[in-house]
């Protein structure tokens, strides 16, 4: 739009999750700092940069969360590397039609995370 006043748009994800200690730790597990606002709210930084929030969704049925996001990355195959023993199901890395190489994982509350590069 032409006459957007803004320069930048910054947009964070909030994931809902079952089991706000279990998603902390996983978090932090793959390199991410953690900081707890109290037990129902938490947020994701990677190196100092808030990347995205964690809901307390006590209600949350993990195998039909919707909740998806992305990670726009310089370097997929280094960040595919780093989580490859810390991550059970995560997908092999692909070159996607849609220009992206890429790889997904769940998290445990059952939140979406594609992790991409442009080819």
């Amino acid at each position: 739009m032409a006459d957007n006043p803004g320069t930048r748009i910054v947009t964070k994800i909030i994931f809902p999750v079952r089991d706000m200690s279990q998603a902390v730790g996983f978090y932090r597990r793959l390199g991410f700092e953690v900081e707890n606002y109290d037990d129902g709210y938490a947020w994701v930084r990677n190196k100092g940069m808030e990347i995205l929030h964690l809901a307390a969704a006590a209600e949350l049925t993990v195998e039909d969360n919707p909740a998806a996001g992305y990670f726009h990355v310089q370097d997929t195959d280094a960040w595919h590397g780093a989580w490859s023993d810390l991550i059970p199901d995560l997908e092999p890395v692909t070159d996607r039609p849609w220009g992206m190489r890429e790889f997904s994982f769940k998290d445990p509350s059952g939140n979406l995370l594609r992790v991409g590069q442009n080819l």
